[in-house]
């Protein structure tokens, strides 16, 4: 009998310790936080954009503006690198013609590294238009109201515009 004892001892000993590692693996696995899809992400511009440097498919640089954070865990940290892709262009032109240039976010890097899909949102720019000068111009000089060009659309560093997460993803956390 005290032999089945230690026997018993023994197996529950190692049960223990199993359903120790298990709980121990799960604690692991809940260092993770989970991105849902149509999370929003702030962005902002780095440098100066311009219609006139630029052309439909271009990557443009960003970087994340605020932490994101879900159930108090930083998935996406502020500074993270993010891009968007142009998606239009309007070169500025004769008789006052103003440029443009839209685009939208694509991705941003989560704290794990993985690179997460961003749709919709994006920026748009218009720049001023002379075509009432130009008119003017017209008036006066017949020929030099052609040469009259608008004004490139210019959007600052620091321009802020937003993303939203495509697909929901898994985020291991650091």
């Amino acid at each position: 009998m005290n032999r089945t004892n230690n026997t018993l001892n023994v197996i529950l000993t190692g049960l223990t310790f199993i359903t120790s590692l298990g709980a121990l693996a799960q604690s692991g696995a809940s260092a993770e936080g989970k991105l849902q899809s149509g999370t929003t992400v702030v962005l902002e511009t780095i440098q100066e954009l311009s219609s006139g440097n630029m052309s439909v498919g271009q990557s443009v640089p960003l970087r994340v503006k605020y932490d994101v954070i879900v159930k108090g865990k930083v998935l996406i940290k502020g500074g993270a690198m993010a891009s968007a892709q142009v998606t239009s262009v309007e070169a500025r032109g004769g008789m006052g013609k103003k440029g443009s240039f839209a685009m939208r976010p694509t991705v941003v890097q989560a704290i794990d590294g993985q690179m997460i899909v961003l749709a919709n949102g994006g920026a748009s720019m218009v720049g001023e238009n002379k075509v009432g000068g130009a008119v003017a111009l017209a008036a006066v000089v017949s020929p030099l109201f052609l040469l009259k060009k608008g004004k490139d659309a210019v959007i600052p560093p620091g321009y802020e515009m937003q993303g939203t997460v495509a697909n929901a993803a898994e985020i291991a956390l650091l």
